[in-house]
């Protein structure tokens, strides 16, 4: 039935049944279940008061017909065969006379039908005022469509679950998650049977429950949702203090949809089978534990967990591992040059975890007595420190740290050689004075063995003093100070291993002065 004869009807429908509000008597109501049979009564009046003898040829018309069909849905005309709507083939027949009967009842054939009857052998040419009857369908839900039984959905994308059925009385339909009901917020909509959720987290994920009933029966649709996104770190790894040749357990567990997870593990941001000193020792375990056996001081540091599925952007979650050992040396350089006449220092590269506590120092072989060296000193650090580098420091030296937990050993040996410090060989002036555009040429050379390294920094800031005057293509500024070893803005300088061309201060007409004091340092 189109969507037209729908309204028509019910309109129809509610005329009728107003009808029988305010006339009772001039119409009925059948009513009967989908699927089953439902009979429209009509009497049919014998057509002679007089006759003695039943016709063998009944002289009359049966004709059913229903509102919206502009074709009856059956006519009998005598003893012959009726003739039947498409919609009703096979589904109707005449019973007890001219009742009405409707087989395979389906939901469209809800509506208003009324009898009419023709007596041939009548004066009258009219059929008889029939009688109507309203054919009220019920059926219970039936469902026509549903959402999977599976779904999966992106974190962060939004869903909807179309649930709907028909049946009569119509169906209500109720969404439950994880058998409770879906209360209506910002990110949950319920329209027409479909669930609309936005913006989904994890939290959406669960069974999703879709239940239609009516006064005729009820149904339950089930759907499992999942959300995809990256990994939420369930058990993080902790700071963790052990000792030297103990085995380091960080815990890290991750959960994930999907599970397929793995782990990464850096330290200080390198991945730890990428490090010499770990990648043979190390290793990381299903649950996404790292283990690390037989710890030595170079393991301590910053560990990183990074757990994955490959979706989105992972987590990660850190911790730091504090390995404490006996005070040990590092890489002593096989060489300590020292500056004649100038202060020096031999460094003594320790390491340990409690700090050192003293260092013991040797010098060719002997244990070195600082009341002997005026001027030296060991300092906070452990290094010695020497006021005037002399030939007294000249010789082979090594190093014994101690903290609380003792000392690994004492260091390999370090050669102590003088060497004259750098000096200038062309120095720079003490002030420069340029004209507006032109060039200016700083030269700063030194000599030394080994090649000295030469640099160039601004020793202090620009300090402005006296009037300024702008006139229409200049400033002149009198009296200008510049601050002591400082350098102009306009020639501020950076490190530089040559000469530098820098320009000063511009004007377009009148000459424009500047000075700049400098200092040209040279290292070793």
């Amino acid at each position: 039935m189109g969507r037209e004869s729908q309204r028509l009807q019910a309109v129809t429908t509610a005329v009728a049944i107003c009808l029988l509000c305010v006339s009772p008597g001039l119409a009925s109501v059948v009513r009967a279940r989908e699927g089953a049979s439902a009979e429209l009564e009509c009497s049919l009046a014998p057509t002679s008061k007089e006759g003695t003898s039943p016709n063998l040829f009944p002289l009359h018309v049966v004709e059913w017909v229903r509102l919206g069909y502009n074709v009856p849905v059956l006519i009998k005309f005598g003893v012959y065969a009726p003739r039947v709507h498409p919609n009703y083939k096979g589904r109707v027949s005449l019973t007890r006379g001219a009742s009405l009967l409707v087989e395979q009842l389906t939901l469209e054939d809800e509506g208003w039908f009324e009898c009419r009857i023709l007596l041939l052998d009548s004066k009258k040419d009219d059929f008889q005022n029939g009688t109507w009857t309203f054919l009220s369908i019920t059926a219970p839900p039936a469902f026509i469509k549903t959402p999977p039984t599976f779904v999966e959905v992106l974190l962060g994308d939004s869903l909807t679950l179309s649930c709907g059925a028909h049946g009569n009385p119509r169906p209500t339909v109720v969404w439950h998650k994880d058998e409770r009901p879906i209360e209506k917020h910002e990110k949950i909509k319920v329209l027409n049977g479909s669930l609309s959720l936005a913006s989904v987290t994890r939290n959406f994920s669960g069974v999703y429950k879709c239940h239609v009933s009516n006064s005729e029966g009820k149904l339950t649709h089930y759907t499992q949702l999942q959300v995809q996104g990256p990994p939420i770190i369930i058990i993080s790894p902790e700071d963790t203090t052990l000792n030297m040749s103990q085995d380091a357990v960080l815990q890290c567990q991750a959960d994930a949809y999907p599970s397929n997870l793995t782990y990464e593990w850096l330290k200080q941001g390198q991945n730890v089978y990428h490090i010499e000193s770990l990648k043979t020792r190390v290793k990381v375990l299903v649950d996404g534990t790292l283990l690390i056996p037989n710890l030595i001081p170079e393991d301590a540091g910053n560990y990183t967990c990074i757990p994955t599925n490959g979706i989105l952007a992972p987590p990660m979650a850190s911790a730091h591992l504090k390995v404490k050992h006996p005070a040990r040396v590092g890489r002593m350089p096989r060489e300590t040059l020292l500056p004649a006449g100038m202060e020096g220092v031999i460094i003594c590269p320790t390491q340990a975890d409690p700090p050192v506590l003293y260092v013991n120092w040797t010098k060719d072989g002997n244990e070195l007595n600082l009341d002997n060296y005026p001027g030296w000193m060991v300092n906070s650090e452990g290094s010695v420190f020497i006021a005037t580098a002399n030939d007294n420091a000249v010789g082979m030296y090594t190093c014994t740290p101690y903290n609380s937990y003792g000392t690994m050993g004492q260091s390999e040996p370090t050669k102590v050689i003088l060497k004259d410090p750098p000096s200038f060989r062309v120095p720079p002036l003490p002030e420069y004075l340029q004209e507006v555009g032109r060039e200016l040429v700083i030269p700063c050379e030194a000599a030394g063995d080994p090649a000295p390294n030469v640099t160039w920094s601004k020793v202090s800031e620009m300090t402005y003093f006296g009037s300024w005057i702008y006139n229409q293509h200049c400033i002149h500024i009198s009296q200008l100070i510049i601050g002591q070893a400082g350098l102009s803005r306009e020639t501020r300088m950076g490190v530089f291993t040559s000469t530098n061309i820098q320009k000063l201060f511009a004007c377009d007409w009148a000459a424009c002065w500047n000075w700049i004091s400098v200092q040209c340092f040279t290292s070793k």
